[in-house]
């Protein structure tokens, strides 16, 4: 089925085809760069069906298909001083299973989601979230989302959150893979707002269908000076961040949309 969708998706091919081109410098017709868009199409294709299956499953046998999870460790810590955490995620790997393996391990979890463009879709997918006790946070371009994520780490909760697309234009400018790409600010600036610390997460699929997760360590903020240069330079340190992951998992890399405005 994922790779029917390859062959009648010109246009996502084609995106996929350009932010792989920018990222790993290398013309869009270049053959790994086509053998590694199809390659896309075939793990979203094993995403979507675990997305879906997954959480019907219980407990016991959703674990049988984690590798491990690293850095819980940093996750504890951070909570450890009262503040909140939030996770910041980039399209890459299954970033929905990892939400799913830290409810099992108890944590009070709270997930910032944007509406999917039809009610039922939308419906089906929060069903699945709640189902599992993961508390879902729309995003819709409103003050009330902020609100909601602000009292969550007020309660010292987790938040977790996308961090690689601007999706009401009300981004920032960063240099990414060489080139200015808009960043929300969102993530950064409720981190610098409340005090939560700032955890990059990824949840990648090994080449035996498991997954493993990596917590990266707290991003260190910059919070001195002008505010503006501070939300810059913390942008900054976490475009460094999905950068490293995005060259070392490019095949998991799910951006279909040109991240900048030139097709290559």
């Amino acid at each position: 089925m994922a790779l029917l969708v390859y062959s009648f998706s010109r246009k996502d091919r084609n995106g996929l085809a350009s932010n792989l081109s920018l990222a790993l410098k290398r013309p869009s017709d270049d053959p790994f760069i086509k053998k590694t868009v199809r390659q896309i199409f075939k793990n979203y294709g094993h995403y979507m069906v675990d997305f879906f299956f997954m959480p019907l499953l219980p407990s016991h046998k959703i674990k049988k298909f984690i590798a491990e999870f690293k850095g819980l460790e940093i996750l504890q810590h951070a909570l450890a001083h009262g503040k909140g955490v939030i996770l910041l995620a980039a399209h890459l790997g299954n970033w929905e299973f990892g939400s799913l393996f830290l409810r099992f391990k108890n944590y009070q979890l709270n997930v910032v989601a944007l509406a999917h463009n039809t009610f039922s879709t939308n419906a089906l997918v929060n069903r699945l979230r709640r189902n599992k006790a993961i508390n879902v946070i729309e995003l819709n371009g409103s003050s009330f989302s902020g609100i909601e994520i602000l009292r969550c780490l007020r309660n010292n909760e987790i938040v977790a959150m996308i961090g690689d697309r601007n999706f009401f234009g009300r981004g920032r400018p960063i240099t990414f893979f060489g080139e200015k790409v808009s960043f929300p600010v969102g993530p950064v600036m409720l981190a610098m707002k409340s005090g939560a610390a700032l955890i990059p997460a990824f949840v990648l699929r090994q080449s035996d269908g498991k997954y493993f997760g990596i917590l990266e360590e707290a991003i260190p903020f910059c919070l001195e000076g002008d505010r503006d240069n501070a939300i810059e330079k913390n942008l900054d340190t976490t475009a460094r961040i999905f950068e490293k992951y995005i060259l070392a998992y490019p095949d998991q890399w799910y951006r279909p949309d040109p991240i900048t405005k030139r097709m290559v």
